[in-house]
């Protein structure tokens, strides 16, 4: 598991219904700045609850000058299908190397179908290691 640093929480304990923004997001001229000069970032997203099978979650990944909304310059987009979201399963997002990250990043989850109802958790973190 990544280091976890409280002041780079998205999530704690959201429950999303449909569509949402997570809670928060990262100013990176406060919490960390030039973080692209060091080691790869990501973001993980635990997965505290679940609740009826469906179709799964689009995790969107984005950043902007001012505080961002959904759809603003997407980093990174990512799948997951209702049967690969456990509880206690967590889902690692790499973000891109080499981009120069604007002021503002936040997480967006869209349900891609079906009725269910998850209680997530997400934070900023360096990339954890791989395990073998």
């Amino acid at each position: 598991m990544g280091y976890r640093d409280i002041e780079l929480a998205l999530s704690t304990s959201q429950q999303v219904t449909a569509a949402a923004n997570s809670e928060d997001y990262l100013d990176t001229e406060q919490t960390i700045p030039g973080w692209e000069k060091g080691v790869p970032a990501a973001i993980i997203i635990n997965t505290e609850t679940v609740s009826t099978a469906g179709t799964g979650f689009t995790f969107q990944v984005c950043h902007k000058t001012s505080e961002p909304t959904v759809d603003d310059i997407a980093l990174i987009s990512v799948v997951a299908l209702a049967a690969d979201i456990a509880k206690g399963k967590q889902i690692v997002i790499a973000l891109p190397q080499g981009i120069k990250l604007l002021r503002y990043v936040r997480l967006y989850y869209t349900r891609t179908g079906g009725t269910e109802d998850y209680v997530f958790s997400a934070y900023f973190t360096p990339l954890p290691a791989p395990v073998y």
